[in-house]
Parts: structure tokens; sequence; C-alpha cells
């Protein structure tokens, strides 16, 4: 077989396996991609990408293959949180059951379901689909409707009436909001929903988003309207329908959210400023909007040529990220203290690779920002609101709003490592981690051995759940505990040239090491001088600092109090190397590191629990009894 050497970038990498370059970075750093050379631009040899694309198809690689596959599912689902009624859901299943099981396609099935409903409601004057399909005004409400629907027909591929599309004609359609947006969605696969990145919002925190912003007066946008939820519920406060306007790539949703307005509006003449356009690149759009309400894509896939043009306009995102690419171009079209409000994953506000886009977004005043928790349904994202308001921030505070709300200082981002927005740090908790902060103290950052631990290619095939000859004791994430590693329920034969990624064998071998677990909330680190192997669930920290026990690590790293500072610092599920880097290791006296490692030392010969070394943590930073309760009932 002839080696195929053609090289290609990182957007058609992600192309060909299915995911964002976001996946792609993240699987450069786990080593499952290599690039090639040290260019600027990140580049692979095919031959490697089709020899990855064969492993995740070939389920060798589990969980790459999970996250591939759901950009390529053909599954469908009904958005529930978008429904108003139950009744609803009968009629609506009822509708796209008949869709699906007559193989009728999408846009044929909008057009007759919008004819159905614009019928029953008086905006069209004849039940003759053949007459309808002439086009002529008489039997249209006005030459605005018929344009709309003409210029959607006529875009339609090989539409011919059939008896099928008959019975569409007279489906019952439910009293709800957008119902033909929620019967596109529910026909949508989730394939075709994560490539684009459309999923859609939530009523009651649309309804929120307006309630809080929109004015009669106001010109408001989105700049990915999808089927128009937020210009929909923008309305009921807006009085001149020409005001709201609306940008998509998607002419389904473009006809639907044409539609909403009319019906909207159905006193008023007019024709709805909703264009079939991408907002990222086109440059005709106004840029005196005074609020901009969106759900942005995420993830979104551009083609190179779209990308170098977003590389060129927009340099300082180095993520190119759909939505930090959408945040950049919608504060460009707001006027001078005008409001944008967006609903967005939460890794944007702590994860390194988001850093250009914070960056940029301290250049404005942030309003408010909402965590929201998992709201979209089959997207097991965490997301949040954030309300930004086109102005220079001066002695600026954000009302924050999550378990409890608050106000923070936004120049404090600033000075955070990244821009982080640890925004779960109130004024207690910021007290609090100043007390641990301001002792000196040094870090691990250049002063660590780290790895990760062995991914097998295949662990059905290389480990066992009882030992054999040749075999040894080999420990996941989740058999970790607190400072211990309970008795081994897996075994492997250490054969390291056979599996996929092995870190170099002496790390796992090292005199002395901490385990901790990976795939984690919580710090969970234990003691190892055994030189015992570790699955990439688990990884390895083998600290470097001279005259700085390891012991008194596992101490700090283990205590509530440093629970607490992680948690709401990073607040992410993953344990990084990045974050622990920044935890500070106090500089202490010799008594303070007898003391510390005497009781961790019984600890681990379980004298004593280890609330004892919390306890002797607490005290060591001067952390009172009130601070105490409060972080304890956090962590």
């Amino acid at each position: 077989m002839k080696f195929n050497n053609k090289i290609i970038n990182i957007e058609k990498t992600a192309d060909i396996l299915g995911v964002s370059t976001t996946t792609i970075r993240n699987w450069i750093r786990h080593k499952y991609l290599t690039p090639i050379g040290n260019n600027k631009n990140i580049l692979f040899l095919i031959h490697d990408v089709n020899i990855l694309k064969n492993k995740i198809e070939s389920g060798e690689i589990e969980r790459l293959d999970k996250r591939a596959n759901k950009r390529n599912s053909n599954k469908i689902f009904l958005p529930r949180e978008y429904l108003e009624n139950n009744y609803s859901v009968t009629q609506l299943v009822k509708i796209t059951n008949f869709i699906l099981a007559h193989s009728i396609k999408i846009d044929h099935s909008i057009f007759l379901l919008a004819l159905n409903l614009f019928l029953k409601e008086n905006f069209i004057y004849t039940h003759d689909v053949e007459k309808l399909l002439k086009f002529k005004i008489n039997d249209y409400k006005n030459l605005f409707v018929l344009n709309i629907f003409k210029e959607f027909f006529d875009k339609l591929d090989n539409f011919s009436f059939k008896k099928t599309y008959s019975e569409i004609l007279k489906f019952e359609i439910p009293q709800q909001t957008d119902v033909l947006g929620l019967i596109y969605q529910s026909l949508k696969s989730e394939g075709d929903k994560a490539r684009g990145g459309s999923y859609y919002t939530p009523k009651n925190i649309v309804d929120e988003i307006v309630n809080e912003y929109v004015q009669p007066n106001h010109k408001i946008l989105d700049p990915c309207c999808g089927t128009g939820q937020f210009l929909l519920c923008a309305s009921k406060k807006v009085n001149n329908p020409l005001n709201i306007y609306g940008f998509d790539i998607d002419p389904i949703a473009v006809f639907i959210s044409k539609l909403n307005l009319i019906f909207k509006y159905r006193s008023l003449d007019f024709n709805p400023n909703i264009f079939l356009r991408n907002s990222l690149l086109d440059t005709s759009s106004p840029s005196d909007f005074d609020l901009i309400i969106t759900n942005p894509p995420w993830g979104l896939h551009f083609e190179e040529n779209q990308l170098d043009i977003l590389k060129k306009d927009y340099p300082q995102i180095k993520s190119f990220e759909s939505f930090s690419y959408s945040l950049i171009k919608s504060i460009e079209l707001l006027k001078e203290n005008g409001i944008l409000s967006f609903i967005l994953p939460e890794s944007i506000l702590n994860i390194k690779v988001h850093r250009d886009i914070r960056n940029y977004i301290l250049n404005s005043s942030i309003i408010k920002i909402v965590k929201l928790g998992n709201c979209f349904t089959n997207v097991f994202t965490n997301t949040f609101r954030i309300d930004i308001k086109k102005q220079k921030p001066i002695n600026h505070k954000i009302n924050i709003i999550s378990t409890s709300s608050y106000s923070i200082r936004q120049d404090r981002f600033i000075t955070n490592p990244d821009f982080i927005f640890d925004i779960e740090i109130d004024d207690f908790t910021q007290r609090t981690i100043e007390k641990v902060f301001n002792r000196p103290h040094i870090t691990l950052e250049n002063n660590a051995d780290w790895a990760l631990g062995i991914v097998t290619g295949d662990n059905k095939k290389y480990i066992t759940s009882t030992k054999q000859d040749g075999y040894e004791a080999i420990f996941k994430g989740k058999d970790i505990k607190k400072y211990f590693i309970p008795p081994a329920e897996s075994y492997i034969k250490f054969e390291p040239k056979i599996f996929q990624q092995v870190a170099p064998v002496e790390k796992y071998r090292a005199k002395e090491k901490l385990i901790y677990k990976f795939i984690s909330s919580k710090l969970t680190f234990a003691y190892d001088d055994k030189g015992r192997l570790t699955l990439n669930s688990a990884n390895i920290l083998i600290p470097k600092i001279e005259g700085y026990p390891i012991k008194i690590i596992l101490a700090l790293f283990n205590s509530s109090l440093y629970q607490f500072i992680y948690k709401k610092k990073f607040n992410t599920i993953k344990v990084l190397r990045g974050n622990l880097e920044q935890l500070p290791l106090p500089i202490l006296t010799d008594s303070e590191k007898k003391k510390i490692i005497a009781l961790v030392d019984k600890v681990l010969r379980k004298d004593v629990g280890y609330e004892v070394v919390d306890d002797f943590v607490m005290k060591l930073f001067r952390i009172a009894e009130k601070e105490r309760r409060s972080i304890l009932k956090i962590v």
C-alpha cells in the first residue's frame, strides 16, 4: 500500500474526524494526534488522520468514538424545554412521526405545515393548492406573505404535490409559540444540530433576558436567530417590527422566523428584517443596535476560506471558536452603551484556550453573569448567561447569580492568570483565599514531573480482574481515595511497547509519588511509595522542590481548605495540571513541616483520620471558626 503523505490543516482534520478544532487541540495534548513540523499553523499527515479515524470507527478508542459519533448521529428528539403544554406533545409526535414514516423531506414538510398554519389563520384565502402555488396576490393576505412563501418554494428541490402532502395540510397544529420551529427542531437529527451548533434556548431563559432589557423603541438583533425565539419574545415589547433584525445561515430557519414575525404583527403589512446571512462574515450589517441577544453556535465548523477571513479580521482569537467570533462581531454591531446577552458554555469562564475572548470582553463592562447549569436537551454541557454593556469599565462591579447572588469587581479578572473569570469567588471567599495566597509561597510550576496514566488502547484486552502470572496491580481514577490506594481490583501485564500511550517507566516506578483522580470536581490525592501503575484516569505528580517533602503537598491538596480554593477558582470536572500549578505551597518552618509529616504518617498508618490534618491546615492559615464552618458547608 502506498503511503499517503498529503498534508492537511487542523480545520480539514476536524472535518474528516467530525469534531471541532478545539477537540483536535485537546487530542494533540493527549497525543492521539501529532502535528508535523514546528510551523505556526497546525498541520497533519492525512495518513495519520485516517489511522485515527479508523481507530475511532472500529471502537478501539471508545471515548473519542462517542464524541465523534454525536456529530454523525441520526437520532432525533423533541426539545421538551421548548414546549408550552402537554397537549402539544401528542400532536407534535403525531406530525413528526407521519413525516418520518413517509420520508418526506424536511423543507417540503415545513413549507406544507406553514401553508396549513397560514390557511387556518386566514393569511391565505384558498385551500386549492394548485392555485396557491401559482402565487397570485388575490390568494394571499398581502404581497409580503406571498413573497416569503414564493422565495422559499422556488428553492425547494423536486417539489410535486402528492397525496401524503395533502395529509400534512389537514393536521391540527398545536397552539404553541413558534410551533414550526419546534417541529423543525424535532425533525433535525442530533448530528445536524451538533455540526451546526444549533440547540434552541429554553423559553424561561429567553423571557428573562427580554424582560430585563427590551424597550419599546429598541433596535434589536439576533445574529444567529434560528426560527426567531428571541425575536418573537422581543416582539411583545417592541412597537415597530422593522426594528427587529435576525440573521441565520439556515434557509428553513429564516423562512420560519419571517413567518413568525408576520404572524405576531398580524395587523401590519411589512417585510421582516430577517436575512439569510452569515453574521460573522457579512460586512453590510448595520452597527447601531441597542440590544443583541442570542444563543450563538458552539464548536461550529468553518470552511477553510471562511476561517482565513476570520483569522485576518480577528487575529486576537487563537481558539478559532465560533462563539468567540460571535461575541466580538456582536460587540462591534452594538451602538455605544448598547447591551448584548449571550448563552455560552461554562468552559469559556476558566479554560486556558479561551483566554483570548476573556481578554477581549474585559474591554467592556460585564453587567451580569448567570449560571444556568445543563439547560439543553441531550447536551451535557453546563452553561451560563453573560450580559455585556459596550462601554469602558470604570470601578465596575458584576452581578453574579449562582447558588446565591452577590457582586464582584470586574478588574479582579484582569490580574487573574489567563484572565480567568472566577465568578464563584464572593467577598468572603476572596478574603479567605487571600489569607492563603498572601503567605509567602512557591508553586509546582516548573517544580514537578507530571505523567498521565497508561492508555492501553483496549482495556478489555489487557486488563483482568484476577491476578495472573506476570501481571501486577493497576489502578483507575475511581480507585483513588484521599491518602490511600485501596487493594487492587485490576491487573495488567506491563509491556509498555504494546500500549497506545505510556509515560516514561521511571515515573511510574518513582520512589515516592502522588496519584490523583483526573476526572473529578474534587482534589483526591493518594501517596504511593511502591511504584504502582495507573490507567489514564489516574495521573501522577512527582514534586521536585528541595526541602519540601511530598507528604506536605499531599496534606495540603487533600485538605478542605485547598478543595475550597480549587472549587472556587477553577470549578472544573477535571483536575488539570495548569490549575494545580497555581496552588500556593506555603514556606514553612521546620517545626511546621515536622508536625504535618507526623500527622500524615499517622493517617497513612490509619492511627487517625485525615480530619486531623485538615484541622492543622486550617490553623496554619489562621482560618477562623466561622470561616471554617462556611468552607466545610461548600466542600
